[in-house]
């Protein structure tokens, strides 16, 4: 499999090269395969059986049969984070009956059909018509293929592998769970800012003996990256631990849909996203209130959310601290800049590379790399060009970054190079946490020492970790005290296994804790 510098090398060449073999490509009376000056061809064919025209982006995904980490997985799932697996994708416009061809031309990662290493793969094909949310599977009218098998040989005969989109993405009823009602409302703020209608939505789990008579404490959970507010149901049964038995009689649990076109929104007033700060705010939690009985009060209200959850609550409970009394987040997405994952954005010339020339890891297991920061930021090229694929790092551009001439988030680096765009740069800091309250200590100390609690694991699977000790460090020159009811807690554990940590078991009995001292607490008897 070649180096991602070459690929990116040998494609430029090929374009400026062979302007007139294009020429002939387009016509029909050359074929791909010598534009780009391979030998042998490989195309997928994909072909709509559907009664009416349908455009999106057209994606082929593989898995290989030799990978030993997707024997159950379907292509269609992909990109995979565990084992990056080849992928191909274009623009598309498809009739009813009609066939469109992936081929070279398509955009590829990590490597080209024609490149394929023999060998036995599975493929799935997905039409994404709508640029609605992060996962494509919650796009109603969005279509997919069934799996097919096919083999690459040694021998350069041409192949063509032939792919059907015959199953629809309908629309899903929300489950009806007890205890959990599912609330909307209109956004007018968000409805204006994208030109069309938003509505707010929340999976309402409501406290065990409710008691229609009292009013209660709320605790809003933002869900991480691919969450949404039916997490809801699941929130219905709480733990076994008398602390968390206690927690879910005492109060409401609203879990919140971060979702937008963008992927996940942080709930962040973003140059892409809108005021979903604002909407959240002044248009969700007055109508939540309005139905249910809660109480409205700032000390009455908590936060909870992890990874991108976790960096949502942590500035919603920065920015908003006459709306939330305090927050447990854990996890969170880069709380300093100077450690975006693995890379200081201010410093550091590119986003791919470390000083020696290596390729920057994204996510890691036990200390082995996973996958690259290049890997992932090119494989959501595939899905979705100018950042529109609504995966992580789309997402994180579409919340920090300005808007590009098209109407999309702007990269903070080049797709290709991984060269840092200084200027981009300059719009992420009134994002970066500890920017936030190093500037204005006067601020945003106080809510940091009172009303923020925040863990981590060392060995968070993504770094994250590493901004999460630099905001650390900051906070304690800034005079952060022992004794302050807020904290930063750095404990063994990864991105998943910091749940098991003490320091996470002990969450509900401290936002219990934090409810009982504000007189908030509620007989739980009916």
């Amino acid at each position: 499999m070649p180096s991602w510098d070459l690929f990116a090398s040998e494609k430029s060449v090929a374009i400026l090269k062979n302007w007139f073999l294009l020429a002939g490509v387009l016509i029909g009376l050359i074929p791909a395969s010598t534009l780009l000056g391979v030998e042998a061809t490989r195309t997928f064919r994909v072909t709509s059986t559907g009664n009416t025209e349908a455009s999106g982006r057209l994606i082929v995904f593989l898995i290989s049969e030799s990978s030993s980490k997707l024997k159950g997985s379907k292509p269609v799932d992909g990109p995979f984070w565990n084992d990056p697996q080849p992928l191909f994708g274009t623009d598309a416009t498809l009739a009813p009956g009609k066939s469109i061809t992936i081929d070279d031309l398509s955009d590829c990662f990590p490597i080209r059909p024609s490149q394929l290493p023999p060998g036995r793969y599975r493929a799935q094909a997905r039409l994404d018509r709508l640029r609605a949310n992060s996962s494509w599977k919650r796009e109603p009218t969005n279509l997919s293929s069934e799996v097919v098998s096919f083999e690459v040989k040694k021998s350069a005969e041409p192949q063509v592998i032939e792919l059907v989109l015959n199953q629809v993405v309908g629309e899903k009823p929300l489950k009806q769970v007890d205890g959990v009602e599912w609330f909307a409302v209109r956004s007018e703020l968000l409805s204006t800012f994208r030109g069309s209608e938003v509505m707010l939505r929340a999976g309402v789990v409501f406290p065990k003996n409710y008691n229609a008579s009292k009013k209660y404490p709320v605790i809003f959970e933002v869900p991480g990256f691919g969450g949404d507010h039916t997490e809801a149901a699941s929130r219905a049964a709480p733990s076994r631990s008398a602390d968390s038995i206690a927690l879910a009689q005492a109060s409401f649990r609203i879990v919140l849909d971060p979702e937008g076109p963008n992927g996940h929104t942080l709930f962040a007033d973003s140059a892409n996203n809108g005021p979903c700060g604002q909407a959240l705010t002044q248009e969700l939690i007055p109508s939540l209130e309005a139905k249910y009985p809660m109480i409205g009060q700032a000390t009455a209200r908590v936060l909870k959310g992890h990874s991108s959850g976790g960096w949502s609550t942590l500035w919603l409970a920065t920015q908003y601290p006459k709306t939330f009394g305090a927050t447990w987040s854990s996890a969170p997405d880069p709380v300093d800049f100077r450690r975006f994952q693995k890379v200081n954005i201010y410093a550091q010339p590119n986003f791919y590379l470390d000083a020696d020339g290596k390729d920057l890891p994204s996510l890691r297991s036990k200390d082995q790399v996973q996958m690259t920061i290049r890997q992932e930021s090119r494989g959501e090229d595939v899905l979705g060009p100018d950042n529109t694929s609504a995966q992580q790092w789309d997402s994180w551009f579409a919340a920090f970054g300005p808007r590009n001439a098209a109407g999309n988030p702007t990269a903070l680096f080049d797709p290709e190079t991984g060269t840092i765009d200084r200027q981009v740069v300059e719009n992420y800091r009134q994002f970066d946490l500890r920017e936030i309250v190093r500037k204005s200590p006067e601020t945003y100390l106080p809510i940091f020492r009172n009303n923020i609690r925040l863990i981590c694991g060392t060995e968070d699977s993504f770094y994250l970790n590493e901004a999460v000790a630099l905001l650390d460090s900051e906070l304690q020159q800034l005079g952060r005290q022992p004794s302050d009811k807020g904290y930063v807690k750095l404990v063994p554990g990864d991105h998943g296994s910091v749940f098991s940590s003490q320091a996470m078991q002990a969450i509900p009995g401290e936002i219990l804790g934090h409810f009982k001292a504000f007189g908030h607490a509620v007989d739980s008897t009916p």
